[in-house]
């Protein structure tokens, strides 16, 4: 199994994308309330459907050729969130991890500089995971350190000084159907189609 860039043709560049999350966790009713209470089963992963627009013959081969074999071999692919590249925050320069966090934590201390902002919704990578910023966002103190909220628990431990990504992060993927196909049109166009991926970092 092999860990493979997202193409950056014309042809991959999704005309739709849809971004959103698997959060598996148990349930249970109290029997005398009939207060519901969940548990996280600390599985939480991104998910992401990107439709793919039509393509002419010239790049429909190549197209089909690499979802097709990614069906097949379960290989990885690197993807980043498609609409959020860079932070709407102020965070920039070389930030790091400021203090080792376990694997399921919802916060992370980041190290940057006095005055860096980050808004929910933003995103960093870390430990080869995207980060999404919870709602609350993060500015940092006077030591120019963020306690920054997680959308997601980490599913990871990341430790003190690791780097943090704020341009372009990006993380591995795999596409959750063992099928694949493609349509073609009149005049060799090759029609859009829709691809489904899981995170699996």
């Amino acid at each position: 199994m092999a860990t493979l860039d997202w193409p950056a043709t014309r042809a991959f560049a999704p005309q739709r994308v849809s971004f959103g999350v698997s959060t598996p966790k148990a349930a249970w009713a109290a029997p005398l309330t009939g207060q519901v209470q969940s548990v996280s089963h600390l599985s939480d992963r991104l998910t992401c459907s990107l439709t793919l627009p039509p393509c002419s013959r010239t790049d429909a081969g190549k197209r089909e050729a690499f979802f097709m074999a990614l069906a097949s071999t379960g290989d990885w692919v690197r993807l980043g969130h498609q609409q959020r590249l860079v932070p709407m925050g102020t965070l920039r320069g070389t930030p790091t991890i400021a203090s080792t966090a376990a694997a399921g934590v919802r916060s992370i201390s980041v190290q940057g500089v006095v005055g860096d902002t980050l808004l929910g919704g933003d995103v960093l990578g870390a430990g080869g995971m995207l980060l999404l910023v919870g709602y609350a966002g993060a500015t940092a103190n006077g030591s120019g350190v963020l306690t920054v909220p997680l959308v997601l628990p980490t599913r990871a431990a990341l430790t003190s000084g690791n780097a943090v990504t704020w341009s372009q992060p990006t993380t591995t993927w795999q596409i959750t159907s063992d099928a694949m196909a493609v349509e073609y049109l009149p005049g060799r166009w090759q029609s859009a189609f829709e691809v489904n991926l899981r995170e699996v970092a």
